[in-house]
């Protein structure tokens, strides 16, 4: 039965229009056919799918039912769905053909009855259950990450077709959004109450959105066939490094508190309500550079960085840049060994900004660490430190390195030749005292030299030049930095073990690898270890198919690598688009648990504003329990609804708060109706009751029991009251999850508590936190949105899937002990910081504070 409530000011709806019937170029009427043939091939083979299987499984729920009722509401629903199911794929296809024949017409203005899904705003309130939406939102927006590329590449195809720009996804005529949008409409011409129709979307997404990638990829090669777009692929777009970052998003930080009057004023009062008032701060631009907060509290920035001391720092030529210019010496008290070495997003005195970009889409500002000076001379002044530090711990140990008698230098052909066997091998697992560890460098030295014995000449060890282990000893502090962001059974430190054999050979042939921040392999290792410290890290949800694409990269430089610096410009190109791709998906999938969490918001601050108008109304009056279950129940749904759609001013609105008054009067005798009246008063109520979920037929016995006359009581009235006041009490409120909760109140803070409360109410929407959990592991979590109205943070992870909601007064605690930090900006690279911290403690065996030895 359709609700009135929903039809009051609906007008009768045209046929929908046919391919055949619009006035389209000869072409484009072509294409148009030739993809919903395609789509009618892939939807009658997924909607049969489909079919059967729900069937199956509306036979096993009424095998496993507990009660006679939900057996019989089961085979209700199969012979529903057996009379109706010839129908169901035509009606789809029919949908389907109306919008393709749309395509070149004009965005059509939102109808006033109906708010329809977008990316600014979750549909509520259609001519459906709410329940509906948030499904099909989620079986939509999980396809548009699996399918993003080939999506995009339709959207440019389809904008050709149209005269238009390009499409967006949620405008695509096959693109996921329409496509529920399409089965919606078929499945509503079957009878089915509203827990069914969410069971066959679920199945419908299993049995065709999971596959539907084949359509995408099949609509694709067509349209390249036919000539639109054939050389159309997607490349990624790369900023150049050291580019201005784009302009910081707003933040959140202007919101008044929630008991301030003002904002009371706009977000609504107990009395008052009007949707479009929800606050609402743009987001950090997604996947945007760091976003710079308004009003960041002090404290925030790290301490400054002590100076330290060790032996004399050696004179830099003139016209030669410093490698130590611009870099720190030492982490500040209280910053955590990562920090120093070098993780993403880790506070920098230069950079006290949270950090809020999607990992791998943004280039950090560069540190000074080269000048564009002399290599080899830049390389000597290395080489230098590290024989400083070599003899002040040869005295400290008394112990002086000397080769031996019968030592044989190996030459660079000898280690490149020997190095080359090596680099196809895979890396053998590693352990310590029972306990698995990352292989090092010096692993590698130690096989290398073992090696290179077959090569020396009888009765000599095989050494290498000093030089050599100079490389060698750099290349191993390196690594040693970088491996201190993986645990060494996870999958990027096997990445990183592979690569550091050719490394080490492209570090051998050319000392700029230590000198050059631009350096092919050195961006390209770069690449490998921030991608594995941001996507691949322990405790997270690892996206296979990320690493996947990361071996393949890493065992090509392995296998294929042979002094040819460009295999890794090459690379690092496949990895910086791989990375937007994640980044993307990564975006999708945020914005929906955005737009869900306002929808929430939106739907709890309309929920209050109905539950106090029923208050007002039953205050004073002595009514029924029954009358007043329903009312504090079934009808504030109703109401809510009605508020979401148009306010307190709509007529729908007024109409249902004029029935609340009707129903007190009845209930307490104070007036009769009959006749049409009263019939007009039980359908209003019932298609009311339909519209927020409820069963027809429970509808209908809800109604008849409200409305009975004192003839109409029978005998068993009072057990029939009880099993309909336990439906009430057991029915799922509009909008409610696993997740509800009564509200609780606002705890009281003290005083550190509430500066690190402000200090998040100030924070830019996608700031990165870090968790640390009670094993120990730490995850890293992306801030996506907050609400200053149920004071409720929305976390999602890197892969922009949800994390969960948390109390910002609960989250302020974690702040303060300790348990979560708020990640911050850093400048420069993960190589380029481990660079910073590897030169702190050479520089710590000077003899001269850190600014004079950096000056000289």
């Amino acid at each position: 039965m359709r609700s009135r409530v929903g039809s009051m000011n609906a007008e009768p709806t045209a046929a929908p229009p046919r391919l055949a019937q619009r006035p389209l170029p000869r072409r484009v009427r072509a294409l148009l056919e030739g993809i919903l043939k395609f789509a009618s091939d892939e939807v009658e083979r997924g909607m049969r799918a489909t079919l059967d299987e729900f069937e199956q499984q509306l036979f096993k729920l009424a095998e496993q039912a507990r009660n006679s009722a939900t057996q019989a509401s089961c085979f209700e629903a199969l012979r529903e769905i057996k009379r109706g199911r010839s129908d169901l794929t035509p009606r789809f296809l029919i949908a389907l053909e109306a919008v393709l024949a749309s395509v070149r017409d004009a965005t059509p203005e939102p109808d006033p009855n109906e708010h329809r899904a977008s990316f600014g705003e979750l549909a509520l309130v259609a001519d459906i259950e709410l329940e509906e939406n948030i499904v099909l939102n989620e079986i939509s927006s999980r396809a548009e990450i699996r399918h993003s590329l080939p999506l995009f590449l339709l959207g440019q195809r389809f904008g050709v077709i149209a005269g238009k720009p390009a499409f967006e996804s949620e405008r695509l005529p096959i693109g996921p959004q329409l496509l529920c949008r399409c089965l919606r409409k078929a499945v509503h011409s079957l009878d089915l109450n509203v827990e069914y129709r969410l069971l066959f979307f679920r199945q419908f997404d299993r049995q065709v959105m999971h596959l539907i990638g084949s359509l995408y990829e099949a609509v694709n090669s067509y349209l390249a066939r036919e000539k639109v777009l054939p050389h159309l692929s997607a490349v990624p777009n790369r900023p150049r490094a050291g580019s201005a970052a784009t302009q910081a998003p707003k933040s959140p930080s202007s919101a008044a508190p929630v008991n301030d009057p003002a904002q009371r004023a706009k977000t609504g009062s107990a009395n008052t309500f009007n949707p479009e008032t929800v606050p609402h701060v743009p987001h950090a631009s997604w996947g945007s550079p760091t976003a710079a907060p308004a009003g960041m509290p002090a404290g925030m920035a790290p301490a400054g960085m002590p100076a330290t001391g060790g032996f004399e720092i050696p004179h830099v030529p003139p016209g030669v840049a410093s490698p130590f210019a611009g870099m720190n010496t030492a982490p500040s008290p209280g910053q955590s060994m990562s920090a120093a070495s070098g993780s993403v997003g880790v506070a920098t005195p230069n950079a006290a900004k949270p950090f809020t970009a999607w990992p791998g889409t943004t280039h950090p500002e560069p540190l000074e660490m080269d000048g564009g000076g002399n290599d080899a001379q830049m390389f000597d002044v290395l080489r230098q430190l590290l024989a400083g530090r070599r003899a002040l711990l040869g005295k400290l140990s008394g112990n002086t390195a000397t080769p031996p008698a019968n030592a044989y230098t190996a030459t660079r052909d000898d280690v490149q030749a020997v190095l080359s066997l090596m680099q196809g091998r895979e890396p053998p697992r590693m352990q310590l005292d029972g306990k698995p560890v990352m292989r090092s460098i010096g692993h590698v030295k130690q096989d290398m030299l073992a090696q290179l014995r077959q090569v020396t000449p009888p009765g000599q060890s095989p050494m290498l030049s000093p030089e050599h282990n100079d490389i060698v000893e750099l290349l191993s502090l390196l690594f040693e930095n970088i491996s201190r962001e993986f645990s060494p059974t996870s999958p990027a430190a096997q990445l990183l073990a592979k690569l550091q054999v050719p490394m080490l050979r492209v570090a051998l042939s050319d000392n700029g690898f230590f000198t050059r921040r631009q350096h092919p392999a050195r961006l390209m290792l770069n690449a490998v270890a921030e991608t594995g410290a941001t996507w691949l890290r322990d405790g997270e949800d690892i996206d296979q198919g990320l690493l996947d694409k990361l071996n393949l990269v890493v065992d090509k430089v392995t296998h294929e690598f042979n002094d040819d610096p460009a295999i890794f410009e090459s690379t690092v190109g496949d990895l910086e688009q791989q990375m937007q791709t994640q980044a993307r998906k990564a975006e999708v999938a945020e914005r929906r648990h955005v737009e869900a969490a306002r929808g929430k918001e939106k739907l709890a601050l309309a929920r209050q504003g109905a539950e106090a108008a029923v208050a007002a109304r039953l205050a004073g009056h002595n009514v029924p329990k029954f009358v007043s279950a329903l009312l504090n129940q079934a009808w504030t749904d109703v109401l809510a609804l009605s508020l979401l759609r148009g306010g307190e001013e709509s007529p729908v609105y007024q109409r249902q708060i004029e029935i609340v008054d009707q129903l007190i009067r009845i209930s307490t005798g104070q007036v009769s109706l009959a006749g049409a009246e009263l019939a007009g008063l039980r359908e209003d109520v019932e298609h009311a009751l339909v519209k927020v979920g409820y069963h027809e037929n429970d509808a209908n016995a809800l109604v008849a029991r409200l409305l009975a006359g004192p003839d109409e009581v029978s005998a068993d009235d009072a057990s029939t009251r009880t099993e309909l006041a336990l439906k009430l009490k057991s029915r799922t409120r509009l909008g409610a999850t696993g997740e509800s909760h009564h509200t609780e109140p606002k705890p009281v803070l003290s005083a550190e508590e509430q500066a690190q409360y402000d200090r998040i109410r100030h924070l830019p929407f996608g700031t990165w936190f870090e968790f640390r959990e009670d094993q120990g592991v730490v995850v890293r979590r992306r801030m996506s949105w907050f609400s200053t109205v149920t004071n409720n943070a929305l976390f999602v992870n890197h892969r922009g899937q949800r994390a969960g909601e948390y109390d910002m007064a609960h989250l302020a605690r974690l702040l303060l002990s300790g348990k979560a930090t708020i990640v911050m900006a850093e400048q420069g690279t993960m190589i380029d910081r481990a660079w910073q911290s590897i030169m702190g403690a050479l520089k710590s065996f000077s003899g001269k504070p850190a600014a004079e030895g950096a000056s000289s």
